[in-house]
């Protein structure tokens, strides 16, 4: 098929190195299975001239091809999540975006907005084209806790982007009632529980678009968080649409999917959870979120779990899930109904008397042991997969059956610098290692990926931003000095974008993991890659050290 220099390309090998001549010459970048490219016109032999990441070079014909790959980057967002998408079909999913400016850096990188010009922005250059906001077209916000959503406040200000659609677990922060419901106790801020009832139940579960807006409008000057994020939303994209991502505990048999992703296209988004209860209360029947403890615990364990499932790879993303959730949930998706957690205790206790376990013991023993492996087989059924996002940043709130049925290849760990819970925790290591899938379970984190903060003045970046200051010193024109400034803060962007994330990439039954060096090798070397492959036999991807 002859190549059009208005087609767009994309490299199809796990890692190729754009070359600075056909066939010679030195490495001008080492690009990875799925980067975009554009071919410049220009053939010798079997080689082609292309443009890539912003280099210009020479890639072989038959490494780069007109499919577009799955791209799943977990961006270093400092403390929380933060996960950007592109489907093969080119369209963008943002699940979470921490706490700070990070996700908003990173955006910015991607896709060049400082450079955008929009109408609507304050550096609007009416001399130049005009060109629309960018679109995100599916958000998700896994759960209410800032440091998965806050970070959305910048990226919903950024008036240079747009958006369609916006997913949630329901949970709706937001100050006490202005008219108070007397049958519900105000406990906390999620909007009211069910008095007299065991257990209580999150009663006002916010599942339609008119019910944000009204949340919203209700309160217009509150200093919540979450609101002042959604208010941003609402301001940029008054059109955009809310929905409550979840699945019904009394009908786990119908699969649920998110938007559009069920399975016609080239990926599906199954929704695993929160689970809601359908229960009938003064008179009025409506489907409700368990309290699964305190307000933390409750709002964290109704985290919305995606499986992301492409051909045969699977990836599980669940937001901050702790003990309290995964027991709920192994109760619902498998037949044993008592606690994952409680047979564990039971099980470690037993352990611990070694071989002085009288008969009964041993019996009860034997029983326990039977029940853990019965919840690990059935819920593998729903929950195994190729790679997951550990579950709120690997703190110790989990059971070591849920990490079982799980049972991944790679664990891709979001943590962050300065917080006071010591994520990733010892044992969470521990046990990622223990419960992964193959001999070397893989286990990434965007904190160790990235060896220095993400503005830390290490020599390098301090001479830039002295050779910064030096300029704003000695410039007048006011336009040259916000050139200055616009060119700092892309530096700031890519230091974002570059160090820390992780990258997960797949074409068909090529799958890779990788990471951005922090001191390249060499030119020709600077991602830390790791392939999956796929064996026909266990029917599962793997990954060989050897």
């Amino acid at each position: 098929m002859p190549l059009n220099r208005r087609r767009d390309y994309f490299v199809a090998k796990s890692s190729v190195v754009l070359r600075s001549g056909p066939g010679r010459g030195g490495a001008e970048n080492h690009l990875l299975l799925g980067d975009w490219l554009r071919w410049l016109g220009e053939t010798d032999g079997d080689w082609e001239k292309v443009r890539c990441r912003g280099d210009v070079g020479w890639l072989k014909r038959d490494d780069f091809g007109t499919e577009r790959a799955l791209e799943v980057n977990f961006v270093d967002i400092g403390q929380g999540d933060g996960c950007h998408i592109v489907t093969p079909q080119d369209e963008v999913i943002l699940i979470d975006a921490g706490v700070g400016s990070n996700m908003n850096r990173f955006l910015s990188w991607r896709y060049n907005l400082r450079g955008r010009n929009v109408k609507r922005a304050a550096d609007f250059d009416d001399t130049k084209g005009e060109q629309s906001p960018f679109p995100i077209d599916h958000v998700v916000i896994s759960h209410p806790d800032n440091d998965h959503y806050f970070g959305f406040l910048d990226v919903f200000n950024n008036l240079k982007l747009q958006f369609k659609n916006v997913y949630h677990n329901g949970i709706v922060e937001r100050p006490d009632d202005l008219d108070p419901d007397p049958n519900l106790n105000y406990s906390d801020d999620l909007g009211g529980y069910t008095k007299g009832t065991r257990p209580a139940y999150v009663w006002d579960v916010v599942s339609t678009t008119s019910r944000m807006k009204k949340i919203s409008g209700d309160h217009p000057k509150t200093r919540k968080q979450f609101l002042k994020t959604i208010r941003a939303l609402l301001t940029n994209s008054p059109s955009a649409k809310f929905d409550a991502l979840s699945r019904r505990a009394e009908d786990l048999t119908t699969a649920v999917h998110m938007g559009p992703f069920d399975g016609t296209a080239s990926i599906q988004l199954k929704v695993l959870g929160p689970l809601t209860e359908r229960i009938t209360y003064h008179g009025t029947r409506r489907n409700v979120l368990r309290k699964l403890g305190n307000e933390g615990q409750t709002k964290n364990g109704h985290s919305v779990i995606l499986q992301l499932q492409y051909g045969r790879l699977k990836v599980m993303l669940g937001g901050d899930l702790n003990t309290q959730a995964q027991d709920f949930l192994l109760q619902h998706y498998t037949s044993v109904s008592t606690k994952a957690s409680t047979l564990e205790k039971k099980l470690a206790k037993l352990n611990a008397k070694g071989s002085t376990l009288t008969a009964s013991e041993q019996t009860t023993k034997a029983r326990t042991e039977a029940a853990l492996q019965t919840i690990v087989k059935e819920g593998r059924t729903t929950f195994e997969c190729d790679i997951t996002k550990a579950c709120h940043h690997g703190s110790s709130h989990f059971t070591d059956t849920f990490m079982q049925a799980i049972n991944a290849t790679a664990t891709v760990i979001s943590s962050g610098d300065e917080e006071s819970h010591s994520h990733p925790r010892p044992d969470a290591l521990g046990a990622f290692g223990k419960h992964g899938r193959g001999e070397r379970p893989l286990i990434f984190s965007t904190e160790l990926a990235r060896s220095t903060r993400e503005f830390t003045p290490v020599i390098r970046f301090l001479d830039e931003i002295r050779e910064f200051e030096a300029a704003m010193a000695k410039e007048t024109d006011p336009t040259k000095q916000k050139e200055l400034l616009t060119n700092l803060e892309s530096r700031r962007d890519r230091n974002v974008a570059v160090y820390g994330m992780i990258t997960l990439r797949a074409l068909g039954d090529k799958v890779l993991l990788a990471q951005k060096l922090e001191a390249p090798r060499k030119p020709s070397s600077k991602w830390d890659i790791y392939n999956l492959h796929f064996n026909a036999i266990t029917d599962r991807f793997e990954y060989a050290a050897h």
